[in-house]
């Protein structure tokens, strides 16, 4: 799979410059644009200093003044560069000069460049401490891409957790929290991921298959955005959360950014990294990272296979003990697939399913005992080709669960996989899996 692409604020702080180690150590071996933004009066207090002889002289100064800024900028940022690279990086410096606002002027930036994650640090101010005008508030606010905040300071525990620790994604089944898991499926590929559902009714709809939920309190008195984010800090403290993940419903009213949103009460008030994702974030139809959602018409087809019902966490044993099993019926009665391997999963109950894996085949299906013939019909489906190991489907299962969210629709109870590519044959990375939805 193709390495993430992260742009990350550098403004030559101590807190930038743990951002990037912090950031490094989650998303390792990126591709990262090391961004500085040049911003007036270009040049710090004690080279303006030096460079005023009056104001007799006052074109040169200022001359003198952008010389010597730019400079120091290209210094700062080629700082930023080693830290990245010393991190794991491959870095490359990105110089801007600016005007002011440099938190939507990084998010401008970030839209143009389009990376897989902006990352900016944070000095920690909460409360009534924080305020509208801080840099990552407004990152947070005008960015299209996923915004990774890092605080500073960390204590100990937090750092140490950035290796290895879970994601804790707050969940409710709503299409932000869809789009939140989906981003974090791709960015943290690999990583334990786990839903920390923030309420006590019941969700609109069901965990994508994968996920486990864990359903926790909301901190009792205090406000509704202040309270989910009190919780998350509770499950990140308790489960030695590398990092939380929250949707965002995009540019609120000034009043929610100061008091009622979920995603800036999180900022505020969880000591660890926190990935804020927008309801901008895979619009159009694409996905972050290198798989795609698209919407196509399929003919009918047929699939011969054995049937069993299957745990989540057996899934794996039962395919590679059934697909040579029925790959051998196939070649004893002469049959020849129609296609790669395909799994049809219905009905699924606590992340138990009826499974049927086999072959699709052309024609009435045969009559093989011990086998069951699955009649896909035609129609129009919903679909997403994952390249990878089969440990990361979940990311585009959740990525698929965000796209029937934001269409008003409920993903139907029988889908299919089709194995395109592996297992065995070549290196897991390069394993192609297509999931498909029929939409009815």
């Amino acid at each position: 799979m193709t390495s993430l692409r992260v742009m990350a604020g550098y403004d030559g702080s101590v807190a930038a410059g743990a951002a990037i180690d912090a950031a490094a150590a989650l998303l390792p071996r990126a591709q990262a644009w090391i961004t500085h933004l040049w911003m007036p009066p270009f040049a710090d207090d004690a080279l303006r200093r030096r460079l005023w002889h009056g104001t007799r002289r006052v074109d040169e100064f200022v001359e003198a003044v952008e010389r010597e800024g730019g400079a120091e900028a290209d210094r700062l940022a080629a700082t930023g560069v080693t830290l990245a690279r010393a991190a794991g990086w491959d870095a490359e410096p990105l110089v801007e000069r600016g005007y002011g606002g440099e938190g939507v002027q990084l998010a401008e930036l970030a839209e143009k460049l389009e990376p897989d994650a902006l990352v900016v640090g944070s000095r920690g101010l909460g409360g009534a401490r924080a305020v509208l005008g801080s840099v990552s508030d407004m990152v947070v606010h005008y960015a299209t891409q996923p915004v990774l905040v890092v605080p500073y300071p960390m204590f100990a525990a937090e750092r140490q957790a950035l290796a290895d620790g879970p994601i804790v994604v707050g969940w409710d089944g709503s299409p932000g929290s869809r789009r939140a898991l989906a981003a974090a499926g791709q960015l943290f590929a690999g990583r334990r991921i786990m839903l920390a559902a923030v309420q006590d009714s019941e969700l609109p709809q069901p965990a994508p298959p994968g996920y486990q939920e864990y359903t926790v309190p909301p901190a009792a008195g205090l406000p509704a955005g202040r309270a989910v984010a009190e919780a998350l800090a509770r499950q990140g403290v308790e489960h030695r959360a590398a990092a939380v993940v929250v949707g965002s419903r995009g540019r609120s009213a000034i009043r929610e950014i100061l008091l009622g949103s979920v995603a800036m009460a999180t900022l505020h008030h969880v000591s660890r990294p926190v990935l804020v994702v927008p309801h901008r974030a895979g619009e159009g139809g694409a996905m972050i990272g290198a798989d795609r959602i698209e919407v196509t018409t399929l003919p009918a087809r047929t699939v011969v296979g054995r049937r069993e019902t299957v745990a989540m966490a057996d899934l794996a044993g039962f395919f590679g003990r059934t697909i040579p099993l029925v790959a051998a019926e196939f070649q004893r009665h002469g049959i020849t697939p129609a296609g790669p391997a395909t799994a049809v999963y219905t009905n699924e109950v606590h992340q138990i399913f009826q499974v049927t894996v086999g072959f699709p085949v052309d024609g009435e299906p045969p009559d093989i005992g011990g086998l069951t013939a699955e009649h896909l019909p035609a129609g129009r489906v919903v679909r997403a080709e994952h390249v990878g190991p089969y440990r990361t489907l979940p990311s585009m299962y959740a990525a698929l669960s965000a796209w029937f969210a934001d269409h008003a629709r409920v993903p139907p109870s029988r889908m299919w996989e089709e194995y395109l590519v592996g297992p065995g044959t070549v290196d897991e990375s390069e394993y192609r899996t297509r999931v498909v939805y029929p939409l009815g």
